[in-house]
């Protein structure tokens, strides 16, 4: 699966260590929108959308390997990387 569009947007006010809400478009066919670009101990990192359910917040969508979950977060960190030099 590739992605094929990415689309970052600024929060509207300081965020702490949320940098940017980016939607992920694969294959022109499936998006994944407010996933969450962040700083984190070891670098930037990128969250998916989540919800809460008694109290707890929970993925709504998420890779089900770590590899896939690399690829992911590497493309769009060096994309985020790349527009806000």
């Amino acid at each position: 699966m590739k992605i094929t569009n990415l689309k970052f947007r600024v929060p509207k006010q300081n965020a702490g260590n949320l940098k940017s809400y980016v939607d992920i478009t694969f294959n022109d066919c499936l998006v994944i929108h407010n996933a969450k670009v962040i700083q984190g101990k070891s670098g930037l990192m990128v969250s998916m959308p989540a919800t809460k359910v008694n109290k707890k917040f929970v993925d709504i969508v998420h890779p089900i390997t770590a590899e896939f979950r690399k690829c992911i977060t590497d493309e769009v960190v060096a994309k985020y990387k790349e527009l806000n030099k």
